[in-house]
């Protein structure tokens, strides 16, 4: 609406300074002025009001049809241009007297031209076209201007033979043709030139702008898709951390308190002392898979660093846990401890608490298991066996399948099956230096 509003505004401002310059003397060249002078008005304008109010419709028409066909709109706008510059010795040919003659000049409605030419500039994919109708208007105003001089002389010729009781003519005519040509140089070659070029260099610099606002628009919508893509994929793998915790969590105190409850049950009735042990090694195991559930599930809530991460230091009270249940565990350290990573003291931890688990849960009663870690320069060994029946092809739960998703994040190797010996074995190699 503002587009419209503003197109009539400038239309409306265009014509009216048209209508009331169009006719001023001041607008013609010098020899025309001095052929004015001589003859005086004419008193007959029908012809020539009607041809400027039809190219008052053409500009009209090219101001309103340039955004949608700026082609053609600059077609429009060319005709009502040409109709002013050339309507003079266009009717002279026709009715070569005084009263045919309608002003040679530019005037303000013109500046329709300057407007269709910049929005013909300005739109996408137009370039060459535009640049090829500037170099057109170019070459037909420098035309104009130097071949207008050569019309007007024989023209007013004419007009002095079919009055000669007025002042002699041809010397009129003749009197300064030096001053005509340099007017009309002016007029129709520098100064129309010059706006022509500085309407097409705006209009293709408000095309480069766009087209530069639009790269950068879609390359903005690529790096927030992309950021979104990546927020996704970090919510994901934080959701994958974060299950595979409650599942270590869960899963080893299930296991402990379920054998520990066997346990209590199998010497209820011949060892009732024990089966008090028993029971309050459940609770004892119950309430500590609960804290610990509970700092997992706080983390999505909180900021995962500021919450303790277990560690190496833990696994004794880890292995006591499972002793406790009825399951001897041997726990070996080889070589001198070193302080490692936070990443990969957490992952030890899981994976011994992880293989603890899956041999409670496997390995038949009265098993035995092992612990034993060995420090090296640049890896940490892990490996985790029990003494049950190690045959067949080991079954990959999610407890064996976190580990050795883990261990794969850190650049690692994992093996989980039959032992050489008997038994089933879980053995990590975690590269200590790339951590």
């Amino acid at each position: 609406m503002r587009t419209f509003l503003g197109d009539c505004a400038m239309v409306i401002v265009l014509a009216v300074t048209s209508a009331l310059l169009g006719a001023d003397p001041f607008f013609n060249t010098p020899a025309q002025r001095k052929m004015i002078s001589v003859y005086g008005s004419v008193d007959d304008w029908r012809l020539q009001i009607l041809c400027w109010w039809l190219a008052a419709l053409l500009a009209v028409a090219a101001v309103f049809a340039r955004h949608r066909w700026p082609l053609a709109a600059m077609l429009l706008a060319t005709a009502c241009a040409a109709s002013h510059l050339l309507g003079w010795p266009a009717m002279m040919l026709v009715s070569p007297s005084p009263k045919a003659m309608l002003g040679s000049d530019l005037l303000p409605l013109d500046l329709v031209v300057l407007v269709v030419l910049y929005a013909l500039a300005s739109a996408a994919g137009t370039r060459r076209l535009s640049l090829a109708v500037l170099v057109t208007l170019e070459a037909g105003l420098v035309g104009i201007g130097l071949v207008g001089p050569l019309i007007d002389t024989p023209i007013l010729t004419i007009l002095a033979k079919t009055n000669p009781a007025k002042s002699p003519v041809d010397k009129l005519a003749l009197a300064d043709p030096l001053a005509d040509v340099l007017w009309q140089a002016l007029s129709y070659a520098v100064v129309p030139a010059l706006l022509l070029g500085i309407a097409w260099a705006a209009g293709d610099n408000a095309r480069t702008r766009r087209f530069h606002l639009a790269v950068l628009q879609a390359r903005a919508a690529d790096l927030e898709r992309e950021q979104e893509q990546r927020t996704a994929l970090a919510v994901a793998t934080e959701r994958g951390r974060i299950t595979r915790e409650l599942h270590d969590v869960v899963a080893h105190g299930l296991s402990v308190m379920v054998v520990q409850a066997q346990g209590a049950q199998a010497a209820l009735h011949r060892h009732p002392e024990r089966s008090e042990v028993a029971l309050a090694n459940v609770i004892t195991t119950g309430r500590a898979s609960l804290a610990e559930m509970r700092r997992l599930l706080g983390l999505v809530r909180a900021d995962p660093s500021l919450a303790p991460q277990p560690s190496l230091a833990a696994l004794p009270d880890l292995i006591e846990r499972v002793r406790s249940s009825g399951t001897p565990v041997t726990f070996a350290i080889i070589g001198e401890p070193a302080t490692l990573p936070a990443g990969i003291e957490l992952s030890a931890y899981r994976i011994v608490q992880e293989a603890l688990t899956n041999a409670l849960k496997h390995a038949p009663p009265g098993s035995r298991c092992s612990v034993d870690l060995s420090f090296n320069p640049d890896t940490l060994h892990i490996r985790v066996a029990d003494t049950g029946a190690g045959g067949g092809t080991p079954v990959f739960g999610n407890g064996l399948r976190g580990i050795a998703e883990r261990v794969a994040a850190l650049g690692g190797t994992f093996r989980a099956g039959p032992a050489d010996h008997g038994g089933f074995e879980v053995t990590t190699v975690l590269p200590v230096a790339a951590a």
